[in-house]
């Protein structure tokens, strides 16, 4: 059995642009015009580091409906001495909190099991957007990290430590043993990409990622 969404593929440019270009599929997914997103993201200052809440204020600026699940409000004070994060968190940390505190009532703290996002997928025929460890996400087609594959295109000399990675979750398949999720890698060339719903799992929920999910609804008219 499978379910799987037809969602565009859309491959990044940058070694921090995985989440806007995540939006861009979504954007096209819902067929709105895109050309009026992508000047929305030039007048948007983000300083080239795209938060999970930006993203989600990014939808709700495109007329989107979404929800945030996340287990950390805010820029925790826990990654300040993370590589991936000490350039980073200082000078966003007063763009993120002020967004948190925007966005509040579309935020909501606690895990999300993959049961939660299957549900979503079949219900409202929508992507999520998932922040994960792209150190830990292996597809099963390609036998190659998401990291690694960052590493070959784009950032050669990045640290091999936790490497925050945005993808689409559009589905899933199954057999009589084993449950699939397939996603969209924007950092792959072909993108679309499949991994066992233990070494997903895996990587959604390390260190690093707050298990930050993003579930997506009908357009606001």
């Amino acid at each position: 059995m499978s379910f799987i969404l037809p969602v565009k593929h859309l491959q990044q440019n940058s070694n921090w642009d995985c989440g806007i270009t995540c939006l861009q599929m979504i954007i096209d997914y819902y067929h709105l015009d895109l050309s009026t997103f992508n000047h929305l993201l030039r007048t948007y200052e983000c300083n080239k580091s795209t938060w999970t809440i930006d993203l989600l204020h990014l939808l709700h600026q495109s007329s989107i409906k979404a929800i945030l699940h996340t287990i950390t409000i805010g820029c925790s004070s826990t990654y300040d001495n993370v590589p991936y994060y000490e350039n980073l968190i200082d000078k966003d940390r007063e763009r993120v909190n002020k967004l948190f505190a925007n966005e509040a009532s579309n935020v909501k703290l606690g895990s999300v099991e993959w049961l939660e996002i299957k549900r979503h997928l079949i219900e409202y025929r929508t992507p999520c957007l998932v922040l994960v460890d792209a150190n830990k996400t292996e597809c099963c087609a390609c036998k190659k990290t998401t990291f690694d594959r960052i590493l070959d295109a784009l950032v050669p000399t990045i640290s091999s430590s936790y490497q925050g990675h945005y993808v689409l979750v559009i589905g899933y398949i199954e057999n009589e043993t084993n449950e699939f999720i397939r996603y969209v890698d924007p950092a792959k060339k072909d993108g679309f990409c499949t991994a066992t719903k233990e070494n997903f799992d895996l990587a959604r929920k390390a260190f690093g990622t707050d298990e930050d999910v993003i579930f997506c609804y009908e357009k606001d008219e």
